[in-house]
Parts: C-alpha cells; sequence; structure tokens
C-alpha cells in the first residue's frame, strides 16, 4: 500500500516538476535506442524471423526521437528509411512495409507494398519537426507524403466517404466489400493534416475514420479488423474476427493522446468504458476482447498495460494507474528484447508523464524548447 501511495503522489507532482526536467535526458528513448535500433538508424523486431524492419517502427522511431529532442537519432532514422524503404527518396514513393535478411544473408526488402498507418506516421512526424527544430526540408517531405497517401492509401467507400484504406494494394474491394483497421487512423493527424493542408479531403478523412472507430466499438471494444460493404455496414467474418488484441490496443492509446478539446474525444473516451472497466476491476489488461458481445478475457503482454494508462489517467483512475505502473516495474527486461512492447511502453509512459501534449487541432507540444539544444 505504501508504494501505491507513493506512486500516486509522484503522479499528482509530476506536473509541477515537468518545465523543470523539460531538459532531462530520456533514459527509456536511451534504452531503446541501445537495444533496436541500429548505427544506422534501422529499427530490429529482435528475435523475429530474417531480423525484420518495418515502416511502422521506423514511423515510430522517428517520432520518439523528436519527443526526445534527438535529431541526429531522427536524421539516421530518416536517411536509413529513406535509403532502404522508399529507393532513396520518400518524395517519389512511399516507403516498403517490410525489409530483412535473406536466406543468403542479405538485406532487402520483404514486402514492397506500403501501410498507410506508417506513412500517416511519417509525414505527420516530418510535419511537426519542421515546426519544432524549423527545417523546410521536413515540411516540404511531409506536405508530398501526405499527397500521396490521399492519392494512392485512400478510397471513397458508399455511405462511409473518403476512407483510409491499409494499403495501396490488396485491400481493393470485393463485390464492394472493404477490410479496414481502425487502429490506422489516429485522429489527431488527420485533424492536423486538415489544418495544415486545407484540403476538404482530409477533413473527409477525419471524420470518416471517426465513424469507422465509433461504429466498430459500440460494445467499448475496438476490433483488430472489420469488413465493410455498403449495404451491411460494418461486420465480422473468419478474415476479420470480432477480436480486438495487437491492433486494437492502438486505438484507445491514440484517442487518451487527443486533446480533451478535441473533436470526438469525449465520445471516445465514455465508448471505451467497459475497457476502463475491465482494468479497475481486473488489474490487468485483456489481451483479447470480443466486440460483438463487450467480453475481454486473458492477460495481455507488459506493452498492452503500458498503452491503456493513459486511458486511465484520462479518467482519474489513479489507484489502478499506480498499481499498474508498478506491476510494470517488476519485470522490466521485456524493454531490452520485445520490440511491439516497447514501443507501446514509450507511447503510453510518455503520453501519462506528460513528455508531451497534442492540442485540439492535433499539433505536437513536446515538454522541450530549442533552449535545450
Amino acid at each position: 500500500m505504501k508504494n501505491i501511495v507513493l506512486f500516486v503522489s509522484m503522479l499528482l507532482i509530476w506536473p509541477l516538476n515537468s518545465v523543470a526536467q523539460s531538459c532531462a535526458d530520456w533514459s527509456q528513448w536511451d534504452t531503446f535506442k541501445k537495444h533496436f535500433i541500429s548505427d544506422q538508424g534501422r529499427v530490429i523486431d529482435l528475435g523475429s524471423k530474417q531480423s525484420i524492419t518495418t515502416s511502422e517502427g521506423q514511423s515510430y522511431a522517428l517520432f520518439f526521437a523528436l519527443l526526445a529532442n534527438d535529431q541526429a537519432s531522427f536524421e539516421q532514422i530518416l536517411q536509413w528509411t529513406q535509403t532502404h524503404l522508399a529507393e532513396g527518396d520518400l518524395s517519389t514513393r512511399l516507403p516498403a512495409w517490410q525489409w530483412g535478411i535473406d536466406g543468403n544473408g542479405k538485406g532487402k526488402i520483404l514486402d514492397s507494398n506500403p501501410a498507410s498507418d506508417s506513412d500517416l506516421w511519417i509525414a505527420y512526424t516530418l510535419s511537426q519537426a519542421a515546426i519544432l527544430w524549423q527545417e523546410r526540408r521536413y515540411a516540404v517531405l511531409s506536405s508530398v507524403m501526405a499527397e500521396r497517401i490521399i492519392r494512392e492509401e485512400t478510397a471513397y467507400l458508399p455511405n462511409l466517404g473518403l476512407t483510409l484504406l491499409p494499403a495501396p494494394n490488396g485491400f481493393e474491394p470485393s463485390e464492394q466489400t472493404w477490410k479496414l483497421n481502425p487502429s490506422y487512423a489516429p485522429l489527431f493527424i488527420l485533424q492536423q493534416f486538415a489544418q495544415r493542408y486545407p484540403h476538404s479531403a482530409w477533413q473527409a478523412l477525419h471524420d470518416s475514420s471517426a465513424k469507422l472507430i465509433l461504429e466498430t466499438s459500440k460494445n467499448g471494444f475496438s476490433p483488430d479488423w472489420v469488413m465493410y460493404n455498403p449495404e451491411k455496414g460494418f461486420y465480422h467474418t473468419d478474415k476479420a474476427p470480432a477480436i480486438g488484441s495487437y491492433n486494437a490496443i492502438r486505438v484507445y492509446l491514440w484517442a487518451s493522446m487527443m486533446a480533451d478539446e478535441a473533436a470526438y474525444k469525449k465520445e471516445l473516451i465514455a465508448q471505451f468504458d467497459p475497457m476502463l472497466q475491465y482494468l479497475v476491476n481486473n488489474n490487468r489488461a485483456p489481451l483479447e476482447s470480443r466486440v460483438d458481445t463487450g467480453k475481454a478475457s486473458g492477460s495481455g503482454p507488459a506493452g498492452f498495460i503500458a498503452a491503456l494508462l493513459p486511458l486511465l489517467a484520462d479518467k482519474g483512475q489513479t489507484q489502478t494507474l499506480a498499481a499498474l505502473q508498478q506491476k510494470l516495474m517488476i519485470d522490466t527486461r521485456f524493454i531490452t528484447n520485445r520490440y511491439y512492447d516497447s514501443v507501446l511502453y514509450l507511447f503510453g509512459t510518455s503520453t501519462t508523464n506528460k513528455r508531451f501534449t497534442i492540442d485540439k487541432q492535433g499539433a505536437l507540444l513536446p515538454n522541450w524548447s530549442n533552449e535545450c539544444r
């Protein structure tokens, strides 16, 4: 009990200290770099077959480097991404999804199809880096990528509107049916692009994405994948079962990163109350949730716990928040050998600890200033 009280006390005083600590090192980022990022800027999924790198990993690492005010690492990660995933130029093609080591020990692209969520994160982070580091080059690259995303990774779906597809290829409609992923479209990114690029497409994409997230999580839990047909609406099949797990965990995280005044924030947090209650009642994150019945089960990995910390903080559940933070500290081995858990850990803890905020228009506000550089 003493430990829980101590954790709660630390959480309560954090905002008072955040300004004073704004130039301090971010040890969790240093650990992530040491174990998952090569000297050349490649994010490696340790233990994976073919030692893979994904555009997802590169995009998240760029965001963390910006949060850490680490422009040297940012440049390395960006350069590796351009050279190995985009044929040397992100302005001429979106990055390939997967790169790895083949049977002959040679590194190469394993899957050239881009992933729209990664592309959004890269373009968004470049846009924010351009402002925070005053680098016009990043702004230009972000703008070009944003245009390519609209052109290559969206489609107009009847009765839904302009919608983000998971990738340019492989998700073409079959009998007017599409497969979609609610976790691919953080609303704050789309809101920021709607502000930066006065183009009706981005606002339309923002609103259709909000509809996708809300209508597919009516029982309080979001699915990993869902099918859409203009006549049936959203529904599930064997190809997109009514289960939320490793993809869906990000839906709650992205929602809790939004500003309280942001459009749809209140609706999303209210809708996810069943997930919140599961955390409070069971003191753990579920591994899977049935979106059709609203039933959750299993014990999710450490990354799931970290990803849900901001949701608890958002709702003022300080006792459960402190207990789960303590649980994360009991065994921290995952931060050195489990890529996805480590990513969720960096997102969840940096959000909870106010290393940054995102305003209602989707702009990133880190707790450092250029005086730290």
